[in-house]
C-alpha cells in the first residue's frame, strides 16, 4: 500500500519540486541546482542490446548523494531501475553472460562489497566478504571469476591500538596521517560461492591513491585479458600516498600469481586495458619532456618487448575514459581540445578523427560488442543526458529525459575567445556575458582560474570547480572569463609543458594578457574587476592580487600557495608535482630559490585586495595551513579577509549541503564587491 501511495503520489510531489524560475524562463538560480541529476558508467550488456549506468541525485535532507542503477533497451529507450537506496553505490559491470550486474555498495555502516542483482530485477545479493572492503573489481571473460581489490590488514593489532601500541613510521605522506598506510592487492572469488583467494602480494600496491597530474590516467580496476589467463593492473611502489608517481603496470598470470613489469619504466604508467580479443594490452605515458606534457596511448603485449605509441603526433592530453573497439583495431579516445571535450576515433594504424556529438562534452563513454557508444554528455546550456551513437559515424540521439527541467531557464551565451600573452604564447578560454547583455555597455568582470593546472576550462553544464557559478554571475549582471593560461592541457604539449619551472609569471601575463584583450574591446568595467579560483586556480587567484593591485576582491579556494608546504604536508602526489614541475625538492640547489620566487604567500605582504579563503579542514591535497598562512597575511595588516573552513572537507566538498553553502558563500562575497 505503502509503494502504491509513493507512486500516485510522485507527479505532483516531482512538480512541486520544478524551480519556478524553470517555469518563467528566467536565470537558473543556486537551489536550482538540487535537482540536477548527474549520470555515470554507462556500461553495455554483452550483447549490446541494453545499458546500464546510475543516476545520482542531492539528497538536502540527508546531506548525501543518492545512486540509482538503472537499466535502458538501446531499442526503445525502455528504462527500468533495478536498486535504490544502497549506499555508495557504484561501478555497475554486467557479468559475461548478460544475467546479471555486479556493483559496488555497502550497507549501513559495513564495509563496501561486491553485489549482484539479476539484470532482469531481483534482489541484491552480496558476492564478496572482504575485511577491508572492496575498491575495485573486474569480471574475467567467462565470467567464473571476479578479481577485485582490497587493503591488507593493518601490521598493528586491535590488542595493540588498545594499549596504545601503535607507533609508526612515516614517509611520503599526509599530514594528517593517524595509521600506518597498507597495500592494497587483489583476490580472486568465484561468484558461486567459496573461499577467495590472494592473487597478488608485498609491499608494491595496486594504485588507490591520485596521480599528480590529474589527467594522467587514474585508478582503474584490474583489466582481464581475453583469454582469462592475464590480469594487469597499475602497481605503486609502496602505499604512501604521495608516491602515486612511481606507478608501473604489471601483468599477473592467474594460474600461478608470477607477475612481471610490462615494460623497464618505473614512473607514470597509468590505465592499462586488455583488447576485446587478441593479447595486445594498452595504456598510457606521458608524450616528455618528462610528466609535464600530454599523455599518449600505447599498445603492447603482455609478454612484454617493443610498444607502440599511437598518438605520438595527436598533441592532445588523452584522459583514463578510452575504450577499444570491439575489433580490437582500434579505440574511442576521450581528450580535452581548446574549450571542450572531445571524442576520437583512434586506428591502431593511422590519424585520428574526431566524433560528432552536436557541440556537447563528453563525460563519459561506453563502447558496445557492436561498436556502439554510450556517451553522458552536457554542455553550457544542456544539462547532462545518456545518448547513443550506433556507430562511430553516428550523430548522437537523446536516450534519457531526467533533466529535462532545465531546458526552460534563460543560459547565458558562452563563446571562445584566444589572444596570444607577451611572449607569444598562445591561449584560450571561455568568455560568459551576463543575461540581458547590451553592446556597447561595460560590465564587471569575473575571472575564474581553473585548478589543475593541467586541466582547462570547458564548455560543461555544471563540471569543472566553478560549476554553477557560470551561470549565478552571469545572472549577477557580471561577465564571466576562464582563461586556459599555459600549464592547461587543452592546446598541446608544449602549452601544457610551458608551466615547467614557471608556475606563476608565465600563467600570470597569460590571464592578464586576456583581460587587457577584453578591456580593450570596451566590455569590461575597469573599476570592477574580481579574481577567483580554486586548487591551483586558488594559486594563481593569490599570485594574480599579490602582483597586479586592481582587483576589487578575490577568492581563493583551497588554495596551493606555499610549494614548500605542498611538498612536505600533501598527499595526492603533490609532493611529485611540486618536484617535477619545478625541477627538484626544496633542498636541491637548482630548484631550492624557485620554491621560494614560485609561491605567492611569498608576496602575500603585498596584497591589498579583499579576499575571501575557503578551505576543506581535511584536505590533504592542500592542506588547510596554507589557507591559515594566507589568512594571517592579510588579517595581521588590517586588509578585508573572511576565512571559512569546511567540516571533514578533503579537497572540494564531498556532500550536496556544503557544496551548495560553498558556492553561496563565493557568490555573495562577490557580490558583495562588484555590486550588481
Amino acid at each position: 500500500m505503502l509503494r502504491r501511495l509513493g507512486f500516485a503520489y510522485m507527479p505532483v510531489i516531482l512538480l512541486l519540486l520544478v524551480p519556478l524560475a524553470a517555469w518563467a524562463g528566467g536565470p537558473i538560480q543556486l537551489q536550482d541546482f538540487r535537482a540536477l541529476v548527474r549520470i555515470d558508467s554507462p556500461q553495455f550488456s554483452p550483447d549490446g542490446q541494453q545499458i546500464a549506468f546510475l543516476t545520482v541525485r542531492s539528497d538536502m535532507l540527508h546531506d548525501r548523494y543518492d545512486a540509482t542503477l538503472w537499466v535502458m533497451d538501446t531499442a526503445g529507450g525502455h528504462q527500468h531501475a533495478l536498486v535504490r537506496s544502497m549506499r555508495d553505490l557504484k561501478s555497475p559491470r554486467w557479468s559475461p553472460d548478460g544475467h546479471a550486474i555486479a556493483f559496488i555498495a555497502r550497507l549501513d555502516k559495513q564495509k563496501p562489497q561486491i553485489f549482484s542483482v539479476p539484470a532482469a530485477g531481483g534482489t541484491p545479493q552480496e558476492l564478496s566478504d572482504a575485511d577491508n572492503g572492496v575498491q575495485q573489481f573486474s569480471w574475467s571473460p567467462d565470467g567464473g571469476s571476479i578479481a577485485y581489490v582490497t587493503p591488507d590488514d593493518s601490521p598493528i593489532s586491535k590488542q595493540q591500538r588498545r594499549f596504545h601500541h601503535d607507533l609508526f613510521t612515516i614517509h611520503d605522506d599526509d599530514y594528517l596521517i593517524d595509521k600506518p598506510p597498507v597495500p592494497s592487492h587483489i583476490w580472486l572469488l568465484t561468484p558461486a560461492g567459496g573461499k577467495a583467494r590472494q592473487l597478488t602480494f608485498g609491499s608494491a600496491s595496486v594504485l588507490e591513491n591520485a596521480p599528480p597530474f590529474p589527467p594522467f590516467g587514474g585508478i582503474t580496476a584490474p583489466t582481464w585479458s581475453a583469454d582469462g589467463h592475464w590480469i594487469a593492473y597499475t602497481q605503486q611502489a609502496n602505499a604512501h600516498d604521495s608516491d602515486s608517481d612511481r606507478t608501473r603496470i604489471m601483468v599477473v598470470n592467474v594460474a600461478t600469481g608470477a607477475e612481471h613489469p610490462l615494460t623497464g619504466k618505473h614512473h607514470f604508467e597509468y590505465v592499462p586495458r586488455f583488447a576485446p580479443k587478441g593479447e595486445a594490452l594498452a595504456w598510457l605515458y606521458p608524450h616528455g619532456p618528462g610528466p609535464v606534457s600530454v599523455m599518449d596511448l600505447y599498445v603492447g603485449s603482455p609478454a612484454g618487448g617493443t610498444a607502440r605509441d599511437l598518438n605520438a603526433g595527436f598533441d592532445r592530453d588523452l584522459d583514463a575514459d578510452f575504450a577499444w573497439l570491439p575489433d580490437a583495431k582500434g579505440f574511442v579516445v576521450s581528450a580535452d581540445d581548446h574549450v571542450g571535450i572531445t571524442l576520437y576515433l583512434q586506428p591502431l594504424h593511422g590519424k585520428q578523427r574526431a566524433l560528432n556529438l552536436n557541440g556537447m562534452e563528453a563525460l563519459h563513454l561506453a563502447v558496445s560488442s557492436r561498436g556502439a557508444l554510450a556517451v553522458v554528455a552536457d554542455g553550457t546550456a544542456r544539462a547532462p543526458e545518456l545518448y547513443l551513437l550506433r556507430s562511430v559515424d553516428s550523430r548522437p540521439v537523446r536516450l534519457t529525459d531526467f533533466n529535462r527541467a532545465f531546458n526552460a531557464y534563460a543560459y547565458p551565451r558562452s563563446v571562445e575567445l584566444e589572444w596570444r600573452a607577451p611572449d607569444g604564447q598562445a591561449d584560450d578560454g571561455i568568455l560568459t556575458y551576463p543575461n540581458g547583455y547590451v553592446a556597447g555597455k561595460k560590465y564587471p568582470l569575473v575571472v575564474w582560474d581553473h585548478g589543475g593546472p593541467e586541466a582547462s576550462s570547458s564548455e560543461g553544464f555544471d563540471t569543472n570547480e566553478i560549476g554553477p557559478l557560470r551561470d549565478l554571475f552571469a545572472a549577477d549582471g557580471y561577465l564571466v572569463f576562464e582563461p586556459n593560461y599555459r600549464g592547461s592541457d587543452n592546446l598541446g604539449n608544449a602549452h601544457e609543458h610551458a608551466i615547467f619551472r614557471d608556475p606563476g609569471a608565465g600563467p600570470d601575463s597569460d590571464v592578464i594578457a586576456g583581460i587587457q584583450m577584453l578591456e580593450k574591446q570596451g566590455l569590461v568595467d575597469e573599476s570592477r574587476i574580481a579574481a577567483a579560483g580554486h586548487s591551483y586556480g586558488g594559486y594563481m587567484t593569490a599570485w594574480l592580487i599579490s602582483h597586479q593591485h586592481f582587483w576589487r576582491c578575490a577568492v581563493v579556494g583551497d588554495g596551493a600557495v606555499d610549494w614548500t608546504e605542498e611538498y612536505n604536508l600533501s598527499a595526492a602526489g603533490n609532493l611529485a608535482w611540486t618536484r617535477d614541475s619545478l625541477g627538484g625538492s626544496p633542498w636541491d640547489k637548482g630548484s631550492a630559490e624557485l620554491y621560494i620566487k614560485g609561491s605567492p604567500i611569498t608576496y602575500a605582504g603585498d596584497i591589498t585586495t579583499p579576499t575571501l579563503i575557503l578551505s576543506g579542514t581535511d584536505d590533504t591535497t592542500v592542506p588547510i595551513t596554507e589557507s591559515f598562512t594566507l589568512y594571517h597575511a592579510l588579517a595581521s595588516r588590517h586588509i578585508p579577509v573572511k576565512f571559512i573552513g569546511i567540516p571533514g572537507a578533503h579537497h572540494s566538498s564531498q556532500d550536496p549541503v556544503h557544496r551548495e553553502l560553498y558556492y553561496q558563500a563565493i557568490d555573495a562575497w562577490v557580490v558583495k564587491y562588484l555590486g550588481s
